[in-house]
């Protein structure tokens, strides 16, 4: 069986651009602390500390020649790599030396889209067809990586072979080319997956230097692991809001000033238990059809019902060493169940990862970890 464990030491290497490359790494006695987080739908960030004194004057003036976004920040679990991404900043002081940075997503957010984003085509030769959203973020990740008018040559960031996916089974069709049917949307390669693909259903997270397009996982997917109460160390907190139950969720291009000609979509159920509970959501983006409001609705209903209940370590607690699962199974996005039967709140129900944050320091390894509600498979037929 898996088991966290307690790490014996961090690691932190500096390497190039692309993360196979080393540049230097100070020595596992000058490292003071280390913290990164893994994280859904959003950049993660990684932090170490050095005490200048404990690393020599050689690797100082390495420390030195560091650059933003030439180098990038690898961390290590004793062997495992958990963590990597571009530095973004460092910070010195007389006695110590920081290096802060960003997970692979970063080179997303500092690329700007120069493709065409037309993914209607039902024929699978079209490398634009629509399909997957999945696919189709991995297609505007490689098209536009692989353009080489802009960079100094094809996949600079070096992430397209670190690509994984867990398709959906509900195709997207998704265009966004202007009334002309041919304008490129100037907008940074992540605003595309944040603003038009995780509404219609995508998942993203990074492990390592791998980016993961995912799915929201659902009651239908296997379990990670299963945690009670003995394998949390210190509190644990357990809410249940309403804020954002819903049986039903409305999407809709209306606006307050015009209503005529506009397209609703709708997906859920209908619930004796709560009567009727609706979210609406409206939304600006033009050129939406009925299909496409449906898809978001659709992905916007995954865990409003029943009313959410989360669950999280606050802030001095962490996973125990002798929970379940290991440091690889801890990827945002997998379903983790949960028996908290000592409660008020009597748990025994599966979750969503949502969130890991570690620290590493003179006091040892602490995980935290964040779950989220998570919905049943989606059996409704769209529009």
């Amino acid at each position: 069986m898996a088991e966290l464990g307690c790490a014996q030491e961090y690691r932190a290497i500096i390497h190039w651009r692309g993360g196979s490359r080393p540049f230097t790494s100070p020595q596992v006695s000058a490292l003071t602390s280390v913290k990164w987080n893994r994280t859904v739908n959003d950049t993660s960030e990684g932090t170490i500390t050095i005490a200048k004194g404990a690393a020599g004057r050689e690797c100082c003036g390495l420390l030195g020649q560091i650059e933003p976004y030439v180098h990038e920040l690898s961390l290590y679990r004793d062997s495992e790599l958990v963590w990597q991404g571009p530095v973004t900043r460092t910070v010195e002081n007389r006695t110590t030396f920081t290096v802060e940075a960003k997970d692979v997503t970063e080179w997303l957010a500092r690329c700007v889209n120069t493709t065409l984003l037309r993914y209607l085509s039902t024929n699978p030769a079209d490398p634009m067809h629509g399909g997957p959203v999945q696919e189709i973020a991995e297609t505007i990740i490689r098209l536009n990586l692989e353009t080489t008018g802009f960079s100094s040559g094809p996949d600079w960031p070096v992430m397209l072979d670190y690509i994984v996916r867990d398709d959906d089974t509900v195709d997207t069709f998704f265009e966004k080319d202007g009334s002309d049917n041919v304008s490129v949307w100037i907008v940074p390669i992540l605003q595309i997956l944040d603003d038009e693909l995780v509404t219609r259903g995508l998942e993203y997270t990074t492990v390592g230097r791998s980016l993961i397009l995912g799915r929201p996982q659902t009651t239908d997917d296997p379990a990670q692991a299963r945690l009670t109460l003995e394998h949390f160390a210190g509190d644990v907190q357990i809410t249940r809001d309403g804020a954002n139950a819903a049986t039903l969720v409305w999407v809709t291009n209306q606006n307050d000033q015009e209503i005529a000609g506009t397209q609703f979509g709708v997906s859920g159920v209908i619930s004796p238990y709560y009567g009727r509970l609706d979210t609406l959501i409206r939304t600006q983006a033009e050129g939406l059809t009925a299909y496409d409001l449906w898809q978001i609705a659709r992905a916007s209903y995954n865990g409003r019902n029943p009313v959410p209940t989360s669950l999280s370590i606050p802030e001095g607690s962490s996973l125990a060493a002798s929970a379940p699962v290991s440091m690889r199974q801890l990827v945002p996005g997998v379903r983790m169940d949960v028996v908290a039967t000592d409660m008020c709140n009597d748990l025994s129900q599966p979750y969503r990862l949502s969130d890991v944050d570690v620290e590493w320091g003179s006091t040892g390894e602490q995980v935290g970890v964040s779950l989220v509600p998570i919905g049943d498979p989606f059996t409704g037929d769209p529009p």
